[in-house]
């Protein structure tokens, strides 16, 4: 039955693709401009020959836009996580979305886009190359961020950045902590939001779908190495969520059924335009994270899913760390989220561990697309940012 459903609300997506709007296909540097805010583009390439597209907004929309406003302003780092992109942070538009929230604060905002995004390329390879896709978050943790990070210091002339990020954001994060500890040292603080590290009580259903080898096998002998061949689809499906009542309680439903239910907080005129705009990814990062899930421990990916069991070292952590979780977290159990705090706060870095908000049903995707994410996390986020600048900054 679900089947047969599935195949008529993608078949009437195929008819109405001409109906999404503007906002779904707009580039980065369209959302942003179109916003009212200025906007600079960066390019930096990794050490492994990845080339990975960064946004700046520099200023928010009621400050002067001279280049020398810029100079001195506190960098903050925005990464998004597994299937998204830079904008994230931007979607949902002004007085809601973090990115536009701490430029109108005053911060200097960049944006990152992992390798896999359509905002990544390579110098040698093509999209439609296997080795392109032979990556998990362990190379985003050893290479990605690092050459991020450095972009951003050289631009700024400054020797430290804030970091937040979402979800595989986060996980890449501590990969490159455990991998690269010497970056500690350009990290003033960070905030992780729904840190994906331990995610063995995520639904069953999504346990299954990360722990079978079968159908990445699969796709992979096919030629097919990631979800890039659905892109375009999800472009497609997306104009259903536009359609009758029946259709958009169809979305929502699958939404909740994969990161927890939260419908108070689905924006039904924005569900069309963030599903549109799902970003594909490796099979790599989806059996990494199975990898985790089977063994439950935070594992590098070493010799592949049945390979070597080596713990990233959390140890290695010295930056100071708020966390905060979801209630109704489907992907990021609450309880997971609170084992990787005790391991910080042994350690010394725990600076915090909180709820998101008051929402008893807040979920994986509210961090980032909220009906009020602007009110119930980000305002109060901006404070903690400001907070612990003012702590831990220079």
């Amino acid at each position: 039955m679900f089947t047969l459903s599935f195949a008529i609300f993608t078949l009437h997506a195929f008819t109405n693709a001409q109906l999404l709007p503007k906002e779904a296909y707009a580039t980065v540097p369209q959302l942003i401009s179109s916003a009212g805010y200025p906007v600079n583009k960066y390019r930096v390439t990794t050490e492994d020959g990845y080339i990975l597209q960064m946004y700046r907004i520099p200023a928010g929309r009621r400050t002067a836009r001279r280049s020398d406003n810029v100079k001195g302003k506190r960098p903050v780092l925005l990464m998004h996580g597994l299937m998204g992109s830079s904008d994230n942070f931007l979607i949902m538009g002004p007085n809601k979305s973090l990115g536009y929230m701490l430029a109108d604060a005053g911060y200097d905002v960049w944006l990152g886009n992992m390798r896999g995004t359509v905002h990544s390329s390579h110098k040698n390879l093509t999209r439609r190359d296997a080795k392109f896709w032979d990556f998990s978050f362990d190379e985003h943790g050893k290479y990605d961020l690092p050459a991020i990070i450095d972009k951003v210091l050289s631009v700024t002339k400054l020797d430290n950045l804030f970091y937040i990020g979402h979800s595989m954001g986060t996980t890449s994060f501590f990969v490159m902590m455990s991998e690269k500890p010497e970056y500690n040292e350009k990290i003033v603080a960070f905030i992780a939001l729904s840190p994906a590290v331990y995610v063995g009580t995520i639904k069953p259903i999504i346990q299954l779908l990360l722990r079978d080898l079968n159908l990445t096998n699969r796709m992979r002998a096919q030629g097919i190495y990631s979800s890039e061949i659905v892109k375009n689809q999800w472009q497609s499906i997306a104009t259903t969520c536009m359609g009758r009542k029946i259709e958009e309680n169809m979305c929502v439903r699958f939404v909740a059924l994969l990161v927890g239910e939260n419908d108070a907080e689905v924006d039904l005129s924005m569900l069309p335009v963030i599903i549109a705009r799902v970003q594909p990814a490796s099979w790599q990062q989806y059996e990494h994270y199975g990898k985790i899930v089977e063994s439950g421990v935070f594992t590098a990916w070493e010799n592949g899913f049945n390979g070597t069991i080596r713990p990233y070292n959390l140890s290695n952590v010295k930056v100071p760390v708020e966390i905060i979780y979801g209630e109704n977290d489907q992907l990021v159990h609450k309880t997971q989220v609170l084992r990787l705090a005790e391991e910080l706060k042994a350690i010394g870095v725990l600076e915090d561990v909180r709820s998101a908000c008051s929402c008893p049903k807040w979920n994986h995707l509210d961090f980032v697309v909220a009906k009020n994410v602007g009110k119930l996390l980000n305002k109060p986020l901006v404070k903690d940012v400001n907070r612990l600048y003012n702590k831990y900054g220079s």
